[in-house]
């Protein structure tokens, strides 16, 4: 496969060109095989099924805040038949873990703050 073929692919599992991938073959077309490969390998794994890794990638992003991954992952998960429920779901997951890494974060403050008595 060369790299119009391997772009043409993802354009079709995409539903649109992917352009950052366009880009980086202009600049170093191995990178675009590294990172077909990679995806594949991550996707390729027997014990999560294919449909829950779409559903963890669309958390995952929205947890990282990559608004094009998101938008990416949403239009294949719902190519690939997920719901629009399944995804808002994911989504609010995603949502509840992230607000708790900030919680988990401040623990360390809240104990200083509570061993100054600043407590209710």
């Amino acid at each position: 496969m060369d790299i119009k073929e391997l772009l043409k692919a993802m354009e079709e599992e995409l539903g649109s060109e992917p352009e950052t991938m366009v880009l980086l073959s202009r600049l170093d077309p191995k990178s675009v095989f590294e990172h077909a490969n990679s995806k594949n390998f991550a996707m390729s794994g027997e014990h999560i099924p294919p449909k829950y890794k779409l559903l963890m990638s669309v958390a995952i992003s929205a947890a990282l805040g990559f608004e094009t991954c998101m938008e990416i992952y949403t239009k294949v998960a719902k190519k690939k038949g997920i719901t629009n429920e399944e995804i808002k779901e994911a989504i609010m997951l995603a949502r509840f873990v992230k607000g708790t890494t900030v919680l988990n974060t401040a623990t360390k403050a809240m104990k200083l703050l509570v061993e100054e008595g600043v407590e209710n």
